[in-house]
Order: C-alpha cells, then sequence, then structure tokens
C-alpha cells in the first residue's frame, strides 16, 4: 500500500539522534521504572474489601482442575463474568497457596506489561498525529511517547486497579485490550502492508474477546476504533453525515467482529450484575432519579479528568450518598463544566481534532462505569481510570514532543527536566498510595480520614478490630456510628451483632441478626450467628432451624455442618452429628473440631 502524502509509519520511526537504539529498550525501561514504583505492593497483604469473598473464603478459584475451570467459565461470582482473570488466580494459587506476595507480583508485572505496550500504542498513535515531520525530529516521538506511557503507568490514579488483588481483572483485560489497539493501528496505518490486514484485524478481534473475558470493561471499544479512524487514522471523514458513503463501507464492515463481540460482553455484563444483585444496593425508595444519575455520571467525568490533573486525596471507596437524590455543590458544579466543555472541544473540533478525539473516546470509555444504571455503593472509582484516562497520558506525550519541537536547545533542556520532574512527582505520590493498601486497617483508617461518613469504611474497620485482642468496645463504636449514618446498612446490623455477642449481650446481638435477614434474606452468615447465639442460651433446638437455614443457603459452610452436628449431639441425635460432622470433615478434611466432634460422637476416625 503506498504511503499517504504527509505520513510515515511508526514502526520505521528512527530514534534519535539516528541512533542504534534498539526499539524495544524505552518500553523495557518504562516497564523497569514502573516495577521500581509499584515494588512496595508486593509487602502488601489481602484487604476485606472483596478480597475475602473472592479468595479468602473461596475454595471454587483455587486450582486449574476441571471442578475449577468449570466453575470459572460458569460463574457470576460477585456480579462479573471474568474467566480469564480466574484462570490466572488459580495459576497463582497453584504456584505461592495463599501468600498474597505472589497475587500481587502477577498483577505488577501485568501493569509493567500494559506500560510497555501503551509505549508503542503511543508511538504509533503521536507519529500518525505529526504529519510530515522531518526524519532528524522524529527522535522527539520518543521522548513524547516515553513520558506518555510514564504518566499512565506510574500515576497514583493506577495505585486501586494494581494493587488491590481482586482488581487483577483491570490489568489482565487492560494487557488485552492495548494490544487490540495495537495491533488495530498496525493494521490500518498509513504506510503498511494491505495484504496484512486481514490477519491483523482478526488477531485484533480475537484479542478483544480474550480482554472481554478478563473483564467486560472495554465493551466501547468499537466507539474507541471508530474515533481513531476518523482521527489520526483520517479512514473516516470528519462529517458523520458522510460515512454511509460506499467508499467507507470496507471500514465499517470490519467493525462487525468488534461491535457483535461488545454486545455480547455488554449483555453477560449486564446478567451478571442483576442476578448477584450487584444493582440493588440502594433500596427501591432510594434509586436515584434518572436525572439526578445524569448529573452524577457528569460529575464523574469531571471526576477522573480532575484527579489526573491533581491526584491527591485518593481514597478506596467514594461512598454514594445515603439520600441518593441529595445533591451537592460540587457535584453541579463539575457536571455543568464537563457539559461546557464537550461544547467547546466540538467547537474547535477543526482546529483541534485531536482533543475532540481523546474527549469522546475517553467518555466512551467511561460510560458504561458512569452509574447512570446504578450498581455498588459507589459513584466513582479510581480503578475506572484505567482505560479511560489513557487519553490524557497520550495529550501529555504529545505536549512534550511538540514542545520540544518548538524549543530550542536550552528550552528543550528545560521541558526534559520538567517532565522528569512530573513523572518523579507522580511516582512518588504513587508509591505513598501503594501503602494505604498495606492492609485492612490502614485500607479503612485512610479512608475514614478522607471521608468519616463511609458506612462501609466504618464497617470493615470495626471488623478487623473485632479480631483484634481489647479492641470489642472500639469496634462496637464505628458498628454504631455506621448504622447512625445508615440504619438499614445490613453489614453492619451484621457486625455489631458480633461484637455484642463478644459482650455477652446475647438478646441485642439477635435482635442485630434478625434486622440482618430482614434486609438480606440470603445471608447465611447470619443464620449461622443466631444459631451460634441459641446455643450460648442453652437453646439448642431453635438453633437447630438457623444451621440448616445457612446450609440450604450455602450447602459448603463446614463449620455450619460442624456446629450443627454439635446442636444435634445436645438433643440426642447422634447419627445426625455423625452425618453432619462427616459433611464437614468432607469439605474440610483438616478440621479439628469436627475430628473431635466425630469421635465423641462415636463416629470413628475420618479416613
Amino acid at each position: 500500500m503506498r504511503r499517504a502524502p504527509g505520513t510515515y509509519s511508526a514502526k520505521n520511526t528512527p530514534p534519535a539522534g539516528g541512533s542504534s537504539l534498539p526499539a524495544w529498550l524505552p518500553a523495557a525501561a518504562v516497564a523497569a521504572v514502573t516495577f521500581a514504583v509499584f515494588s512496595g505492593v508486593l509487602r502488601n497483604g489481602f484487604v476485606n474489601w472483596d478480597d475475602d469473598f473472592n479468595l479468602l473464603l473461596n475454595n471454587d478459584y483455587r486450582g486449574l482442575g476441571w471442578a475449577q475451570l468449570k466453575w470459572m467459565f460458569t460463574t457470576f461470582h460477585m456480579g462479573h463474568y471474568q474467566p480469564l482473570s480466574w484462570l490466572t488466580l488459580g495459576l497463582d494459587y497453584k504456584l505461592w497457596g495463599m501468600a498474597p506476595k505472589g497475587y500481587h507480583l502477577t498483577s505488577l508485572l501485568l501493569h509493567c506489561a500494559n506500560a510497555a505496550v501503551f509505549y508503542f500504542v503511543s508511538l504509533r498513535l503521536l507519529g500518525l498525529a505529526a504529519p510530515g515531520r522531518p526524519e532528524e525530529k522524529r527522535g522527539l516521538l520518543l521522548c513524547g511517547a516515553v513520558f506518555s506511557a510514564l504518566v499512565f503507568a506510574v500515576h497514583p490514579l493506577r495505585v486501586e486497579a494494581v494493587a488491590w488483588a481482586t482488581e487483577r481483572r483491570d490489568v489482565l483485560s487492560g494487557f488485552f485490550y492495548l494490544l487490540t489497539v495495537l495491533y488495530y493501528l498496525k493494521a490500518c496505518s498509513p504506510g503498511e502492508d494491505a495484504a496484512a490486514r486481514p490477519k491483523r484485524l482478526a488477531l485484533a478481534a480475537a484479542l478483544f474477546l480474550v480482554s472481554l473475558l478478563s473483564k467486560g470493561i472495554g465493551v466501547s471499544l468499537p466507539a474507541v476504533l471508530i474515533v481513531l479512524d476518523v482521527y489520526p487514522l483520517r479512514r473516516l471523514p470528519a462529517g458523520a453525515g458522510q460515512w454511509p458513503a460506499p467508499q467507507y463501507r470496507a471500514v465499517w464492515l470490519e467493525k462487525i467482529p468488534f461491535a457483535v463481540l461488545s454486545l455480547a460482553a455488554g449483555v453477560v455484563g449486564l446478567a451478571a450484575q442483576i442476578t448477584t444483585g450487584a444493582t440493588l444496593f440502594l433500596n427501591i425508595g432510594e434509586q436515584p432519579s434518572l436525572p439526578v444519575r445524569v448529573l452524577q455520571a457528569l460529575y464523574g467525568a469531571g471526576f477522573y479528568v480532575w484527579k489526573t490533573v491533581a491526584p491527591v486525596n485518593l481514597l478506596p471507596l467514594y461512598e454514594r450518598a445515603y439520600h441518593s437524590d441529595a445533591l451537592y455543590w460540587p457535584i453541579i458544579i463539575t457536571a455543568a463544566a464537563v457539559a461546557a466543555a464537550s461544547v467547546v472541544f466540538f467547537l474547535l473540533r477543526r482546529r483541534l481534532p485531536a482533543l475532540l478525539a481523546v474527549w469522546v473516546c475517553y467518555i466512551a470509555t467511561l460510560l458504561p462505569v458512569l452509574q447512570v444504571v446504578p450498581f455498588g455503593p459507589y459513584i466513582v472509582a479510581d480503578r475506572y481510570s484505567y482505560l479511560a484516562c489513557l487519553g490524557w497520558a497520550l495529550g501529555a506525550g504529545w505536549a512534550l514532543s511538540a514542545g520540544l519541537r518548538a524549543a530550542g536547545a536550552s528550552g528543550a533542556k528545560v521541558l526534559l527536566a520538567a517532565a522528569l520532574c512530573a513523572a518523579a512527582g507522580l511516582g512518588l505520590l504513587t508509591r505513598r498510595q501503594t501503602g494505604v493498601w498495606f492492609s485492612p486497617e490502614t485500607l479503612w483508617r485512610h479512608t475514614l480520614a478522607g471521608n468519616p461518613s463511609s458506612t462501609i469504611a466504618h464497617s470493615n474497620l470495626g471488623s478487623i478490630l473485632l479480631d483484634q485482642q481489647g479492641k470489642v468496645e472500639e469496634a462496637a463504636g464505628h458498628f454504631r456510628l455506621a448504622l447512625r449514618i445508615r440504619p438499614d446498612y445490613a453489614f453492619s446490623h451484621y457486625n455489631y451483632g458480633n461484637a455484642l455477642c463478644f459482650q455477652g449481650r446475647l438478646d441485642e446481638a439477635i435482635e442485630h441478626y434478625r434486622r440482618t435477614l430482614q434486609l438480606m434474606p440470603d445471608y447465611a452468615n447470619a443464620y449461622f450467628n443466631l444459631g451460634n447465639s441459641f446455643i450460648r442460651k442453652n437453646l439448642p433446638g431453635a438453633a437447630i432451624g438457623y444451621y440448616r437455614a445457612a446450609l440450604r443457603l450455602k450447602p459448603d459452610y463446614a463449620e455450619a455442618h460442624s456446629n450443627l452436628a454439635v446442636a444435634l449431639m445436645i438433643t440426642g441425635d447422634r447419627a445426625g452429628a455423625v452425618g453432619h460432622f462427616r459433611a464437614a470433615l468432607k469439605i474440610n478434611p483438616g478440621y479439628a473440631r469436627a475430628r473431635q466432634g466425630l469421635a465423641q460422637a462415636g463416629g470413628g476416625e475420618y479416613p
């Protein structure tokens, strides 16, 4: 294919000064810097923010046998369909057992790989956006691409996706998403081999499928590819009215596989959210109205831009207000600013097409998580910036390369020094932010320092303190605060019930467990602890019903089998007790209390 006038292929871009610098070396340097900046995550543990349900209390992912693989490819566990992410976590278990360092190492290595791939994506896009650049100036692209990759990779907004073991899905899906974009650019850039285009497009579609099987966050990719076709690839005209013309038919046909995959992933993802109740965090009466959801979505769009520019006061949880229709001036002002920016970027589309392209890609990528359809307890989350803010990092690289091109020798040194200082500053902020995820206690104390009204942070911090000797009353205080802020938060009722049990206030504990089940009828742990409370009140007959209810909801609940067996022994049903002790040991062969109980019940030794 003949090269378009004034353009060149990024693969042919020589390094600065015409040196023989290997093409992979800048990417490797970016990956090495990223590893150094994030190395603190290797000291972190798991946290009681989904890591408990996904990893610590979940036996289903542990291994790569047929039973585990079947579960991985069929489950909507915790509201996500992510079989390939589960596959990597199963491999982690085979390699590291339950040592958190190994899980964090895998996530960090994936993020480093993403930094390297984004360097190559940036190099191509910056080259396409700078047609006609003299040969001796093309080395400036390398500086711009390195800076783009560093701004993406070492920015504090990336910490949540890398440091949170549960969010393996972000870095894994991001890896294949970036490879998809890279191979799409390889297929469609001017100057590339036209004969290789079908094969590269097929590879890009396959990589997109793998990304979606890791996490469906990239469902908006077809829209991003259309934007790239307009600018900087210029395969489609800027005026949408011309898009249906016959000469552009091939461009649209190429999008069909991507669109089909995106639609399928969107349907599966929505089904996962609905099936697991992720869209029902708020009660029906608290669901925000549509106008409020639109304003909150616009606020979210502005939030990530602001935090990209000023990455301070980052929190692991930006909790949705208890009264969902309550609006605050920051939300209204930010929403107005986003709407105004959209109008301005559109009006400047001919003079600054890159700005509108970045903005449209940013909004399209964010759209699935802007909470127009509310899910989860948060209004925004740092991890949602992982793909959406790639364009802003690319813009930083473009600004550097353009500045270097316009500056003289002394000015170029100043610009490079400023870019180095900016990257170093981001890296220092990121190293500090990784420490927030060191432990559950550091995580929730940091959250409460930034938002003292977070009911989830109070409840989760209290549950950690409850396990520490002598801190029961401090834990109970956090639960009471959480319930004062949000009286219908089921987990706070449950946790407060646990604290009351520790204090021997069993009747009060029972009230809170029952309130938990009114709000969350399928919570097996609440039935289990109700049973324990009645055992302590010497009412084993009442306890039996609650243990059976827990087992109906969670048949592989070893502790419930064992405690039910104890209650059955007390009431004289030794045969039933033997059966449940054996059931507990079948689930957990190392369960010492069940082995001891089996022997006491006359059931003999468990093999």
